[in-house]
């Protein structure tokens, strides 16, 4: 009994010193990419689809604080199963004007949205959507510097080690900017080891500067050129290590909803190590096996508000002297109170149809 009447005390005490805030909020993401990539030599042509729905809870204290916890639950239609994947989100945060801290499990697309698809292909986006480690940042949106980890495979006997060690930043002076984005994947060997296997890295770094412009009209653009720089190795031949360079242009622009994004690559072709590893070591797009690759994304924003974002695409892939083609459909609708809404919606002529 005393034991007892302690255990409340204590109970008692913490939630008198901490003033608690429950938040909730359930979430749906579902993505349609089509990809018609018949005459490349890198990849095949595919269709994804699914549909993730992510409940999620989160208790807050001292304004921040807060541990969150959920489930993603992942279904692809066609497939016999009910559930084709559950992932387990669980992290804590501290978040402040000048710093956000995350541990544990969360979505990528909320840290490491200044990445693009030379790192982080879409099929990655698409069927592994969560970090399992720690992310650090300083600053904000136009100045700041982050570090992160994350471990993606755990050795065992039938599975190797392989994790994540990040790296990127932005300085913004007015129209000016410079900014930087970077990773080293390691991957090792299974445990205990397998003979004849090892350990391998792929390392890259995209650095650029250029304009980066937000009217009040509702026009954005950003034009930038740097370089994509990159480290890969097979640590059992002294042969297998390749160092590739090349040059980088961007250029975005939208307005009324309607967006292009462009990136293009030149210079030496990259995912060496690509016959040996494939996928296991390359997370980023296979085209930049090739000397030279641009995408032009075409963007519709279909429905904008604070519950419910849809958008439509059509990419262009330029690759060994072939146009390929990609059209993806990608709605995000959820309800909760998890963060502040503002109650506004961007509304354009086409979204009346949603009305």
């Amino acid at each position: 009994m005393k034991h007892r009447f302690l255990f409340f005390l204590v109970v008692f005490f913490c939630s008198s010193v901490y003033a608690q805030e429950y938040r909730w909020k359930v979430g749906l993401d579902y993505f349609f990419d089509n990809t018609e990539y018949g005459k490349s030599s890198f990849t095949d042509s595919e269709t994804m689809n699914g549909i993730w729905l992510n409940p999620m809870g989160s208790i807050g204290w001292g304004e921040k604080h807060s541990i969150r916890a959920g489930v993603n639950l992942l279904k692809i239609p066609g497939m016999d199963k009910i559930v084709d994947k559950v992932e387990v989100s669980l992290c804590y945060q501290y978040k402040s004007p000048a710093m956000v801290f995350r541990a544990g499990s969360f979505p990528r697309s909320e840290v490491l949205g200044n990445y693009n698809n030379f790192f982080f292909k879409d099929s990655v986006n698409h069927f592994v959507p969560l970090m399992q480690g720690v992310f650090w940042q300083i600053g904000s949106n136009r100045n700041f510097l982050n570090m992160w980890f994350d471990r993606t495979g755990y050795a065992t006997r039938t599975r190797h080690e392989h994790f994540f060690v990040g790296l990127s930043g932005k300085i913004s002076n007015g129209l000016l900017f410079a900014d930087f984005q970077s990773y080293m994947f390691h991957y090792s060997n299974t445990k205990p080891a397998t003979p004849g296997e090892g350990v391998s890295e792929n390392l890259q770094l995209q650095a650029t500067t250029g304009l980066d412009y937000e009217g009040e009209d509702g026009f954005k653009g950003l034009i930038a050129v740097g370089t994509l720089m990159g480290y890969e190795r097979d640590r059992r031949f002294e042969s297998e290590r390749y160092k590739p360079v090349g040059f980088v242009a961007r250029g975005d622009a939208e307005m009324w909803g309607i967006g292009t994004k462009n990136t293009f690559y030149r210079g030496e072709p990259r995912m060496r190590l690509a016959g040996t590893f494939g996928g296991n070591l390359y997370w980023g797009t296979q085209f930049l096996r090739a000397k030279s690759y641009a995408e032009s994304e075409w963007y519709i924003r279909l429905i904008e508000s604070d519950f419910v974002k849809a958008r439509f695409n059509c990419n262009l892939h330029f690759t060994e002297g072939n146009v390929l083609f990609q059209q993806m459909l990608t709605v995000s609708a959820s309800i909760g109170n998890f963060t502040p809404k503002n109650r506004k919606t961007t509304r354009y002529p086409w979204m009346r149809i949603f009305h």
